[in-house]
Parts: C-alpha cells; sequence; structure tokens
C-alpha cells in the first residue's frame, strides 16, 4: 500500500492571538461605501503626498512610460523554444505594446496596467470588456532584466490567458468593483492601493466631515473610521497580515476578499495555510508575516509591522540608518558591534532570493542570526499545511486547503489523500461540495455522480450567487463528469453553472460544446456567440463555432472562424486541424497538406494527423 503522508494525520496550526472584532466602528456595515484616495486626500494632503510614493501607492498604475520603470529596445526579446514564439514589448507613441512573433503569425496586444511599484517589478495586464488576464512579460528591475512572469516559463506559458481574478486583483490594489458570476471580470479596476485598505470604506467619514460632524480624536475614537493607532497590537498586526502573508487562502463560508475590513478578525474572513517540510528555510515573496512571527524579536516583544515601517512613507526613502535606529531602540548592547559593522539588517535579515519570484531578492523577516545569506536550500520531506492565521481552524477549512494546495500550487497525490481523509471525518449534508470537488480533482467521475445521486434534494437548491461561484462550481463538475461519462443529464447541470455564473465562459463553452456533441448546433452556435460577444480573444471558442458552422454548411464563414482562430494562437492543433479538413473536403488538397504539415512541425507523433496524410 502507497504511503500516505504524515499530513493527514498532523495538520499544524499556529499560535495566534484572537482579536476581538471592534463592532463599534460604522464603517464596518457593508453599506458603507469606497470612496477613493482622491476623497482622503482633500483633507489629508500631507500624507497623501508621501503615501503615493510607496510600494502600495504605486502598486498598480495604467500602463504609461511615466508609471513604467522597463527600459525596452529593438533587441528586447524574450523567447520561449518550447513554442518557437518570440515577444517584443515596445512603445508605439503613448502605448505599450508587445507582439508575440511565430513563424505563421504575429499577434500584437496593448498593455492597459502595470503591477508592481518597480521596486521589484512590473508585471502586465490587459482588459477586453473587464475580463483582465495577464501577459506574458515581466520587467524585473533590480537586475533590469525582461524574463516571463512566474508560471509562464519551462514550457508553460499560457500566453494572454491567466486571468486575473479577485484574489490577485484584491491585494495588488484597492477595492477592485468585481462582476459577481465571473472569475475576472470587473466594471472598475482601480489605481494603486489605497488609504481604505487601511483604514476601511470613507464614505461616511467624509459625509460627517461636511457635515461639521469634527470629533476631537485627541480625547475621543472617530468610529466613521478606523484608525489603526487606536487597535490592539494583534488588530494592526492582522491589516498587514492580510496581504503580506501569502499562502494558500481558504474563505470562511459565505465571505469573499473583499470582506476583511480594518479591525475586523481575519480568520472571520479567511485562514491562511503555508506548507510546512523538514529542514526547509526557503520563503516566498510575500512572506513577511510568517517570517516575522518566527523570530524572537516578535515572539519575545510587543512588536508589529509598524515598529519599524511607516505605511505612509516609502522603505527607499527613509533617512541613513532609519532601520539602525529602530533595532538599536531594543537593542542597546549592540551599539559596539552595530559601530563595527554599521547596518543591522545586512546581517540579521539578509536579502534572498525567493523561491516563487525569479530575479528578485528581498531582506528576509525572520529576524536573527543567519548562518547563510542564500536562503534557498533543499526542502525535505512534506509536513502538513500550517494554519498562519487561525490556531483551530475547522476539518472541513482544513480539507479545503488541501483541495486548493493541489489544484493551484502542488498536484501531488498525498494532497488529496489528505482532503480524504479529513472529509470523511464530516457529514455529508455539509461536506458534498468538497467531496465533489474531491473526486473532480481525482478523475473519479463514477465516485462524483454518486456523491451528487446521494444529495439530489441538497443540489435542487443550489441557487446561491457569491463572489467564489461555489455553487456554480459544484454545478459544473457535476455537469462535466456526466459529460464523460457520456450521459445527457449533463445538460441541466451545464445549464445551471451558467445561470449561476454567467461571466464565468468556460461553462458556456462547456455547454455549447455538448449542444455541438449533441447535434443541437443551433444552440450551441448561440453558446459561442454569446460568449464572442463578451470576450472575442478565445480561440477555442472561434474554433468550436468554426467546426458548427461548417457542420451546416456555411463553409466560408467557418474557414474566416478558424483563421481568427489561428490569428490568435498558430500554433492551436485543433484549429489547424479543423481547417485542414475543411479545406480537403472542398477539394483543396495541397493547401490542406500545408495545415497538416503545421501540425506535424508542433507534434510529430501526431497520429490522426498521420493517418488522414497517408489516405491522401
Amino acid at each position: 500500500m502507497r504511503l500516505v503522508y504524515i499530513s493527514i494525520l498532523f495538520i499544524l496550526v499556529s499560535c495566534s492571538a484572537k482579536v476581538e472584532p471592534y463592532t463599534d466602528y460604522l464603517n464596518h456595515n457593508d453599506t458603507v461605501k469606497y470612496v477613493g484616495i482622491e476623497s482622503c486626500m482633500a483633507c489629508h494632503y500631507d500624507i497623501y503626498e508621501t503615501y503615493i510614493q510607496t510600494g502600495m501607492g504605486q502598486s498598480m498604475s495604467l500602463a504609461t512610460k511615466e508609471n513604467s520603470e522597463a527600459i525596452f529596445s529593438h533587441s528586447s526579446l524574450l523567447k520561449d523554444t518550447f513554442n518557437q514564439l518570440t515577444y517584443h514589448p515596445f512603445w508605439e507613441d503613448s502605448l505599450l505594446k508587445i507582439k508575440e512573433i511565430h513563424a505563421y503569425n504575429q499577434r500584437t496586444e496593448i498593455a492597459d496596467y502595470i503591477v508592481g511599484s518597480g521596486h521589484h517589478t512590473n508585471s502586465h495586464l490587459w482588459d477586453e470588456n473587464g475580463y483582465v488576464h495577464q501577459m506574458p512579460f515581466t520587467y524585473y528591475t533590480q537586475d533590469g532584466k525582461l524574463d516571463f512572469p512566474p508560471g509562464f516559463e519551462n514550457g508553460f506559458n499560457s500566453r494572454f490567458s491567466r486571468t486575473i481574478g479577485l484574489e490577485c486583483m484584491s491585494c495588488h490594489n484597492a477595492m477592485p468593483d468585481f462582476v459577481m458570476g465571473s472569475e475576472n471580470k470587473f466594471d472598475k479596476v482601480p489605481h494603486g492601493i489605497d488609504c481604505e485598505r487601511c483604514h476601511g470604506p470613507g464614505e461616511l467619514h467624509v459625509q460627517q466631515m461636511m457635515n461639521g460632524e469634527i470629533v476631537d480624536t485627541s480625547k475621543h475614537i472617530d468610529y466613521s473610521i478606523v484608525n489603526p493607532k487606536k487597535l490592539s497590537l494583534e488588530a494592526q498586526f492582522q491589516i498587514c497580515m492580510r496581504c503580506h502573508l501569502q499562502g494558500n487562502t481558504v474563505l470562511e463560508e459565505g465571505k469573499s476578499f473583499k470582506d476583511f475590513k480594518p479591525g475586523m478578525e481575519l480568520s472571520d474572513i479567511m485562514t491562511i495555510f503555508v506548507p510546512r517540510y523538514e529542514d526547509d528555510n526557503t520563503f516566498i515573496m510575500a512572506s513577511h508575516v510568517d517570517r516575522f512571527k518566527q523570530s524572537a524579536c516578535f515572539t519575545n516583544s510587543q512588536m508589529n509591522c509598524t515598529t519599524c515601517h511607516n505605511p505612509h512613507h516609502s522603505v527607499q526613502k527613509e533617512r541613513p540608518n532609519f532601520f539602525n535606529d529602530k533595532c538599536l531602540s531594543c537593542h542597546d548592547d549592540c551599539k559596539d558591534e552595530f559601530r563595527e559593522s554599521n547596518n543591522c539588517v545586512e546581517c540579521h535579515m539578509p536579502a534572498s532570493s525567493t523561491i516563487d519570484i525569479p530575479h528578485v531578492s528581498i531582506h528576509d523577516h525572520k529576524i536573527g542570526i543567519h548562518l547563510s545569506k542564500d536562503s534557498l536550500s533543499t526542502k525535505g520531506d512534506f509536513i502538513g499545511l500550517e494554519a498562519i492565521n487561525n490556531p483551530s481552524p475547522q476539518l472541513l477549512t482544513r480539507a479545503k486547503a488541501y483541495l486548493y494546495q493541489y489544484e493551484k500550487f502542488d498536484a501531488q497525490d498525498y494532497l488529496l489523500d489528505s482532503a480524504s481523509y479529513l472529509l470523511q471525518k464530516i457529514d455529508i449534508e455539509s461536506s458534498y461540495h468538497d467531496l465533489i470537488h474531491l473526486y473532480y480533482l481525482k478523475k473519479d467521475f463514477s465516485s462524483l455522480v454518486n456523491v451528487s445521486k446521494s444529495v439530489e434534494d441538497l443540489l435542487s437548491k443550489l441557487n446561491k450567487t457569491s463572489y467564489s461561484n461555489s455553487h456554480a462550481w459544484t454545478s459544473f463538475r457535476i455537469a462535466y463528469s456526466y459529460d464523460m461519462l457520456n450521459s445527457n443529464l449533463a445538460l441541466d447541470y451545464y445549464k445551471k453553472a451558467v445561470e449561476l455564473a454567467p461571466y464565468v465562459l468556460k461553462f458556456k463553452l462547456k455547454l455549447g460544446d455538448f449542444y455541438s456533441k449533441s447535434q443541437d448546433l443551433d444552440n450551441a452556435e448561440k453558446q459561442y456567440r454569446l460568449i464572442l460577444d463578451e470576450f472575442s480573444k478565445n480561440e477555442n471558442v472561434w474554433c468550436n463555432l468554426g467546426y458548427v458552422l461548417a457542420q451546416k454548411n456555411n463553409f466560408d464563414e467557418a474557414n474566416s472562424c478558424y483563421d481568427k482562430a489561428l490569428a490568435l494562437n498558430p500554433v492551436h492543433i485543433q484549429s489547424l486541424l479543423n481547417k485542414a479538413s475543411l479545406l480537403i473536403i472542398q477539394g483543396d488538397i495541397n493547401k490542406g497538406k500545408l495545415y497538416l504539415n503545421r501540425i506535424l512541425e508542433i507534434d510529430s507523433n501526431n497520429e490522426k494527423v498521420k493517418s488522414i496524410m497517408s489516405s491522401l
């Protein structure tokens, strides 16, 4: 029997002080709106002027030359040798563009947003009709190097299709206007983390100030807005923890990434898990809180992030010895040693590479005596997932953490074993969403369908729309499983998924594909055209629409659809095959062979193409 890792038996939790939620703050009410940094600037201009120079203040911006740290030239080329693609970013007038070059095609897209202050990186996003995706290039400012974003390298280049969802956007930016029932559609994308991320929504505070309702804050707390200084040390710490504790985040039932407000207990909204390994000293880019909590400086004192950091001031603009003085304010006995080394941080918080972002080094926030500046060590065996901000996560929360770790970060079977072990301890009425998720990841479609049959009465009530689209995903996973088992029962569940999350275009695509497979060509065409009305740059949709039109003998428009698919992705094998087949049907065998040969250039062992070629 295969060894099941110790993570099944040993679920790590961390010690964390519980924050009593500050229920007196009026801006915790969901009816109080975010008003934007410009409203704060009117009264707090001095703070605004220094804050917008910080990494947070510059975390997201429009893609303009003024906001970019990148240096591009004619020789700024990025090669993807796995997919025979070359990328050339360049400025054309005021627009930042990237050209994707292939032997058979060129595609150019315009960057709409820059992510990152430029202290470490500038990454780039593009937007069509509110659907936001990441582009396949990043400028790493510390090394002055153009390279792929993390996860795009070594043959995993997702080109222009990586979705930027609410989880990403809500930490790299001010509070976005997210479209419910989508993965990555936004009605409005703000430009940088703003005041309200640390102070809470400001609508009520602005109204009271305009009405002359002034609170003497030297004597009283102004409960229309959160002043973090008035919170406990742990509550202050959790404001920073919301985004500077990167990991595997599990939301509480009914919560979203927009729900945490300063002064709330973070674990009431989400629990963040981090994988632990034996003999591991690695760390990731946004692991500041995790590493800091491992420091004696944290455990033996009343320190938090603002002990050393002023969030209103740029780290890069602090006066000389600013951080040294912070250290010496507690470590008076080190003054003689300091005169010799002259830099506490260099030794006790050495700058090092991170395991998740290339070409970037940051200061390790595990303050201590470091034997080596190189934090990248060989990890030992996996121990378990540690809940950093929650001393007692529920069984279901732990199970979800293992599912998400497998799905998002590390597809190791032992993670699913751990999730399965935990889910067996929970009643099916509470866990069926996650059991269905488990069997979907395992591709055990028969077991998934059996679970769905056992909770049919609960599934009949799948009508909850949420930021996570959890009910829609359950419907989709059931539909997909029935589809894989060649059952027509898939149809109703695909329809339900689309109803609950109409802007998750993958659901519409699979519904259209099911109609197409069932020879319901009119409904298939309708679904594909609905998707293209929303987002026109999906090669799979153009390809599948072309197939439906060819089935309806509309050969000219089908051919046009294949051309549009190949303009978006010149190595899209199904479009190449469909176009070749259409040309052969129309009698243009030689031109059809050209497209078949293009497939063999990509996949020399494609048996289907070899068979067609031999028959011609």
